[in-house]
């Protein structure tokens, strides 16, 4: 029950997503629907959208930074790799929470059943908030590298395949982050599990 209650309150969860909005919220009516694809499809959709960002971030890297030498890692480097860029990719995210993602409020978890690494919070965000959790990763992770590589004319192995794997794995948040962008400028934004929802507030 102990373990429970910790999970419960917040920093690090085990299973589906907690709920930010409360049944009774839900049904006054007030807060609506925030429009994106179900969980399973957005697992699909990853794919090919993943795999054209990092093509193209693949592209610009050969385009715009010096040509490094391309040889294969053991499996279990890559592996460390991609481990390294979902686990910064994640704490980036729930940095852009209120208070950094340093409260209590602020969840980092995983739903092994579905295969998925999350961020919560347990109070409502603003849009600016879900905004930056979601484009935040990418922007760092995948693009930035790319432009200081441009300016520095540095470049690594291990630097291209981080900022592609980072598009491969972040890039499906540009879908999500297109409906919060279209949301009013006073929106709030609340979670049942992966469904979103928000609200105008006065």
């Amino acid at each position: 029950q102990h373990g429970r209650a910790i999970r419960e309150k917040g920093s690090f969860r085990i299973g589906r997503p907690p709920n930010s909005l409360s049944d009774a919220e839900l049904a006054s009516g007030e807060w609506q629907r925030l429009a994106r694809p179900p969980l399973w499809a957005m697992q699909v959709l990853s794919v090919p959208v993943g795999a054209l960002m990092a093509l193209l971030v693949f592209v610009a890297w050969a385009r715009f930074t010096p040509r490094v030498e391309i040889s294969f890692a053991p499996g279990y480097q890559v592996a460390g790799a991609v481990l390294f860029v979902v686990a910064a990719g994640m704490l980036l995210q729930i940095s852009t929470y209120p208070g950094m993602g340093l409260t209590k409020n602020s969840v980092l978890g995983v739903w092994p059943s579905r295969l998925t690494p999350y961020t919560a919070h347990l109070s409502k965000v603003t849009k600016g908030h879900i905004v930056a959790s979601l484009l935040l990763p990418l922007v760092v992770l995948a693009l930035s590298p790319l432009v200081v590589a441009s300016v520095t004319r540095i470049s690594s192995g291990w630097l291209v395949f981080g900022s592609c794997a980072s598009a491969a794995i972040f890039s499906i948040n540009i879908v999500l982050a297109v409906p919060a962008l279209r949301l009013p400028k006073r929106s709030v934004v609340a979670g049942r599990g992966f469904q979103a929802y928000w609200k105008v507030v006065q």
